[in-house]
């Protein structure tokens, strides 16, 4: 019948759509638990990392979270200051602001560019490089002025600040400028004092722990200070300032009028090599005269010419050749191995003392006395008065100068350098040798730097180095009075101080020329004048040296071009420095012969004395 195919048919059918029901119900199953794992899986690695960060290892993971937040920051100590003798300032540190940003936080870099353009000094191009830089902090302009800074604020730009710093200031601008050195923008010592006495007065740096926010910004109440910053010292120099400044102006003036191309002025206390003034002035490009950058007094070497004669003669007179009224025959001329030596001066032949031929700075007469006295014991004294070496004083770059020994010299080098040439010498070089023979003999170390003072006003003297006794007192007096009547009535006329007697030698010197030789065939003869000094004659309390760098040709000896700013400076150096002249002396024991008659007057009168004889400071 037809109704059983039709019915088996239709059963078939229900059976297949069953079965594909069935499957994907089990493949959904399997898939549900399946992601129902997966979540027990997660839940339970989110669970045990919640367990290790409360309960197992919440310490360690504390730690790196502050860590993010918490900055240490340097604290820089601040820089000392460097005053003269007298305490007054000569390089100090003060404070001052940069203007920074954090280029991440600025919104619009070209605008703030050119509104920051017309207030800092930096131009528009190099600030908008650095406002769209990927760092997080950029100087935009360093150690600016306070009223700079504050314009700078005004303008209220996003990512915009300011950080305090502190800037190094010079009150006198640029004197003593060679002296002092220089700082770099970050207080770093890059010459000079500064730079030799860099770790001192740097101080030592201090740290602070700050807490920051998501910006950056240090969070209010989040500073924790650990170490507080160490200022620096101060140095205190052995310069005065007073006789500084005059020194470079008067240096300046005298240079000018002789024409020269530049020159140098060094005062020193004689019993303690304390250096009291160092001058150096240069002229430049554009024809002017004005304070040398480089410390020449140290750094510079010359041919000394007749300022060597007085060591000549003392050391003459310590090899027991000689005294200073010995005469001996002085011709016009004298012949030394094939060249031929003349005075200044002409004159035939003359019998001359040992305090003439000083007197009228006689070449030939010193030579002959020098042949006496032969090579090794003039090269020996000269040693000992300080030349060919560095001297005591430390200072960058300070030059040797040229003394060389005996073996390498030729015939010619015993007469030369015997008068001042074929030798090289610095100032500082030549104002010891001059101080030893004020201080009865005895070479005193020179020093710019008497100690320091720290911040709790301190002083620590620094050490002295021992005197070394190059003469005897004796033959040192003896030059001493042989220098005097140069300055009386001799070459140095020009170097007198009314009230003072002075005891001064003057120099003139040839100029090696670059390429070799003094130019002489060619008249080409350029000239270095020099003036060596000190007073009073009779108690010495201040050395002065003078050298002129190429005056000019109507002012080329030292007695023309040096002595008279040896003679101006030195007027008001006893002044500043409150040293009696004869007349004041005179009337102190004038005083003390008509009031001294009770011991209670003798002490009102040693009070005035006192007050009246200061000393130098």
């Amino acid at each position: 019948m037809s109704t059983g195919p039709a019915a088996a048919t239709g059963t078939g059918r229900g059976s297949s759509r069953d079965l594909l029901r069935l499957k994907t119900q089990r493949r959904l199953k399997r898939r549900i638990l399946l992601i129902g794992f997966l979540f027990a899986l997660l839940a339970g690695l989110l669970g045990w990392r919640l367990v290790t960060l409360q309960v197992l290892e919440p310490d360690r993971y504390l730690a790196q979270g502050v860590a993010q937040r918490i900055q240490t920051v340097s604290l820089p100590a601040a820089r000392g200051a460097i005053v003269d003798r007298n305490g007054v300032d000569l390089a100090l540190s003060v404070p001052r602001r940069s203007v920074v940003a954090n280029p991440g936080l600025v919104e619009d870099p070209v605008s703030a560019a050119m509104a920051l353009a017309g207030i800092l000094n930096t131009d528009i191009e190099t600030l908008e490089e650095r406002l769209s830089s990927q760092r997080s902090f950029v100087y935009l302009d360093r150690q600016v002025e306070d009223e700079v800074a504050d314009m700078a604020m005004t303008l209220d730009l996003s990512g915009i600040y300011t950080e305090p710093e502190r800037a190094r200031l010079r009150p006198g601008d640029k004197s003593a400028l060679a002296l002092l050195g220089r700082t770099d923008i970050d207080s770093n010592g890059i010459s000079g004092l500064e730079l030799v006495y860099d770790d001192l007065l740097s101080g030592i740096d201090g740290e602070m722990i700050v807490e920051e926010g998501l910006g950056g910004y240090t969070i209010p109440g989040g500073e924790y200070r650990v170490e507080p910053a160490e200022q620096g010292l101060t140095l205190v120099l052995t310069i005065d300032r007073a006789l500084q400044f005059e020194a470079e102006r008067l240096l300046t003036e005298g240079v000018e009028v002789a024409g020269g191309e530049g020159g140098v002025l060094v005062a020193m206390r004689p019993k303690t090599g304390e250096v009291l003034a160092s001058a150096t002035v240069t002229r430049g490009d554009d024809g002017l005269l004005r304070p040398s950058t480089e410390h020449k007094v140290a750094t510079w070497t010359f041919e000394p010419g007749s300022i060597m004669k007085p060591l000549t003669m003392s050391a003459v007179l310590e090899a027991g050749l000689a005294a200073p009224e010995t005469i001996r025959e002085v011709p016009g001329t004298v012949f030394v191995h094939d060249a031929d030596f003349k005075d200044s001066f002409p004159h035939g032949t003359e019998q001359w003392s040992v305090a003439d031929i000083l007197r009228q700075s006689s070449n030939v007469g010193t030579i002959l006395w020098a042949q006496d006295l032969g090579e090794e014991m003039l090269y020996q004294q000269l040693l000992d008065y300080g030349l060919g070496s560095i001297t005591e004083l430390s200072f960058p770059g300070e030059a040797q100068g040229l003394l060389a020994p005996v073996g390498k010299w030729s015939g010619t080098s015993l007469p030369t350098i015997a008068i001042g040439q074929g030798i090289s010498a610095t100032p500082m070089q030549m104002i010891t040798a001059f101080a030893t023979l004020a201080n009865d003999g005895r070479r005193p170390a020179p020093t710019l730097v008497r100690g320091s003072v720290d911040d709790e006003g301190v002083f620590a003297s620094f050490q002295v180095d021992e005197q070394t006794e190059v003469i005897a007192p004796g033959i040192a007096s003896s030059i001493v009075s042989m220098m005097e009547a140069v300055v009386s009535d001799g070459t140095g006329t020009r170097g007198q101080v009314p009230g003072y007697k002075v005891a001064g030698k003057t120099g003139t010197a040839w100029k090696p020329l670059a390429g070799g030789g003094y130019g002489e065939e060619a008249d080409e003869v350029r000239y270095v004048a020099s003036f060596a000094g000190f007073l009073p004659a009779e108690a010495p309390e201040l050395v002065i040296l003078v050298v002129v760098d190429e005056p000019a040709r109507q002012t080329y000896s030292g007695g023309r071009a040096a002595a008279p700013i040896f003679a101006d400076y030195a007027q008001f150096a006893v002044r500043q420095l409150r040293i009696p002249s004869e007349f004041e002396r005179a009337a102190v024991d004038q005083v003390g012969r008509v009031m001294a008659t009770t011991p209670a007057k003798a002490l009102d009168l040693l009070a005035v004395q006192e007050a009246a004889l200061p000393g130098i400071g």
